[in-house]
């Protein structure tokens, strides 16, 4: 997972956006279209965002084709955000594997810190979906994992209300070097009531 990051911003319109107003942040969260498929497979193409993923069997990239499907398959919840009064998407968050059987599923967040932001937004549409995925999915629990020396994902994680539950040791790549994965679940009863702390500017 990660949350900071860059590429080339692409135009596209906005429409059916929903949006929010918590304490200092003004944001709004919608379905991706056609248009932003390309955006997400720009951003995962980017090795210095690619690194911090892992989309099974080692693949850290996604083409236009997978993302096309994972928004067609109904196996996962994604939503583009972006701050009020600006068309571009500043970034993307999901909950993958949705196994509704066992009502679990799990998250992940992108944010491309080069288009336009406002304070909380990653925090905020963090929250709107991940409320989204329980009472619309009607999931039990929300599991996610952050590279041990991602701080700045480690810390949205917790400031969302995930709870530390391990740490997978010596299991994921970057540039040669292997690092751990810090370990997170989130039940409903964990996250912030909506009036989030402004400790960052996520």
């Amino acid at each position: 997972m990660s949350d900071d990051w860059k590429t080339q911003p692409p135009t596209h319109p906005m429409e059916g956006f929903r949006q929010t107003d918590v304490g200092s942040s003004s944001c709004w969260l919608r379905e991706p279209d056609s248009n932003d498929v390309n955006d997400i497979a720009i951003w995962l193409a980017d090795p210095d965002i690619s690194r911090w993923f892992d989309f099974g069997q080692g693949r850290q990239t996604l083409p236009v084709l997978a993302v096309q499907l994972m928004m067609q398959t109904g196996r996962h919840r994604l939503r583009v955000f972006g701050a009020t009064g600006h068309k571009l998407a500043g970034g993307l968050v999901a909950v993958s594997d949705l196994t509704h059987s066992f009502g679990t599923g799990s998250f992940w967040v992108l944010r491309d810190n080069r288009r336009p932001a406002c304070q909380n937004m990653t925090f905020v549409a963090s929250t709107m979906l991940l409320r989204e995925a329980f009472e619309t999915d009607r999931l039990h629990c929300i599991t996610a994992w952050a590279v041990d020396c991602n701080m700045r994902s480690r810390h949205l994680l917790e400031r969302i209300g995930f709870r530390t539950i391990g740490l997978q040791r010596d299991c994921h790549v970057m540039q040669g070097s292997r690092f751990g994965r810090v370990l997170y679940d989130l039940l409903p009863g964990d996250l912030p009531n909506g009036s989030g702390s402004a400790r960052d500017g996520a």
